[in-house]
C-alpha cells in the first residue's frame, strides 16, 4: 500500500495510508480537491487537487468521487435581493415563534 505525504495546517508534514485519502471531482467543472484526516490532530484537510497532484493521487489508488453542483444553482432568482433588515426581521420572527401562525396563515390561503 502506497504511504503518502501530506501537509496539515496544525502538524505539519504527516504519513498516511494511501486508503486514508479521497479526491473528490465536480462533474460539471472538473475542479478536483483531496482530502485527508490528520492522523495526529485529527483535523480533516481539503486542498486543490492540480492535474499532477490528481494524476499520483489516483494512480497510486485514492477513492475518486464525483459530486455535481446543486440544482438549487441553476434556478432562476426572482424577487428583490434579501437585506440584512430582512435578515434581522427574519430573526426576530424566528425568535417569539409567531412564524408559525404566519405560515399556517400563508398555507391555508
Amino acid at each position: 500500500m502506497a504511504i503518502v505525504k501530506a501537509t496539515c495546517p496544525d502538524c505539519g508534514d504527516v504519513e498516511l495510508d494511501i486508503d486514508k485519502v479521497q479526491i473528490q471531482v465536480c462533474s460539471p467543472t472538473a475542479v478536483a480537491t483531496y482530502s485527508f484526516q490528520c492522523p495526529a490532530c485529527r483535523l480533516i484537510t481539503n486542498k486543490e487537487a492540480g492535474e499532477r497532484v490528481f494524476a499520483a493521487l489516483s494512480g497510486a489508488g485514492a477513492d475518486v468521487v464525483m459530486w455535481n453542483l446543486p440544482a438549487e444553482l441553476w434556478e432562476p432568482k426572482v424577487g428583490p435581493v434579501i437585506t440584512h433588515d430582512d435578515l434581522l426581521a427574519f430573526h426576530v420572527a424566528l425568535e417569539d415563534g409567531l412564524w408559525r401562525d404566519e405560515l399556517a396563515g400563508i398555507t391555508r390561503s
